[in-house]
């Protein structure tokens, strides 16, 4: 029997920042699962979208879409989709948290309810999240899912945990947490990490394209695409 692997990310665009590769060496080896715990509404770029402005990199055409809460949740779900496809993670195992919480509202004990739900499903799987231990800036969504998988972990609910230290993080994380032993992970195939950033830059509005995740973070997806280097560390 293969075992399973769970990687539980707080918005659309963190499996692939902080998780990407990892997710492409486990998909060659285990039954790996990808789970969105968040419907990322609350991002600013749904009012950028609108705002009449322009991007470099769509320079012949302007911010001129008004998109509701709803549809600019659906649309980053897509661009989830995409990415995870890209990395080699079958259908069936991109998992949209039917439960999963309004962005900005992701608590530790709703987060435990997620997490729950899978291992009820697959008891012995391997769990990968992103870090709980304070860097600055922390998303408190970030926190509070990892705060509730180290908890599950103490309470021998899980048995084999990693976390993710977000690149662009790293250097305050050291800071913070000088003493935590942190392993770099490096992509196994480049091209599919590329891929699934891609997911992201995709701009062609009347399909439903509007480039969300790189909007957002543009710098890290740059930072990313040139580096290739992603952070895990222990419990």
């Amino acid at each position: 029997m293969v075992d399973a692997t769970l990687f539980f990310t707080p918005h659309q665009d963190d499996e692939t920042l902080s998780m990407g590769s990892a997710i492409i060496e486990h998909v060659e080896k285990s039954d790996t699962h990808v789970i969105l715990c968040t419907d990322g509404s609350k991002s600013i770029i749904r009012k950028v979208l609108d705002d009449g402005g322009s991007c470099s990199y769509h320079i012949k055409d302007v911010h001129k879409y008004s998109l509701s809460e709803s549809e600019f949740s659906k649309d980053r779900d897509e661009e989830f989709k995409d990415s995870c496809e890209a990395m080699g993670v079958k259908e069936s195992n991109i998992h949209i948290e039917d439960n999963r919480a309004h962005d900005g509202e992701l608590s530790k004990e709703k987060a435990r309810e997620i997490i729950l739900k899978y291992l009820e499903e697959y008891p012995d799987a391997k769990v990968k999240t992103v870090t709980p231990f304070k860097a600055s800036g922390i998303h408190e969504d970030h926190r509070a899912l990892g705060e509730a998988a180290l908890e599950l972990y103490r309470e021998g609910k899980i048995k084999d945990l990693r976390f993710y230290v977000e690149p662009y993080d790293y250097k305050d994380f050291k800071k913070v947490n000088p003493n935590v032993e942190v392993w770099k992970v490096l992509p196994s195939q480049e091209e599919k990490l590329l891929s699934a950033m891609n997911a992201y830059k995709k701009w062609n509005p009347e399909s439903g394209h509007y480039a969300i995740g790189y909007h957002s973070v543009k710098s890290h997806f740059d930072e990313l695409a040139t580096n290739k280097i992603q952070y895990v560390h222990a419990p």
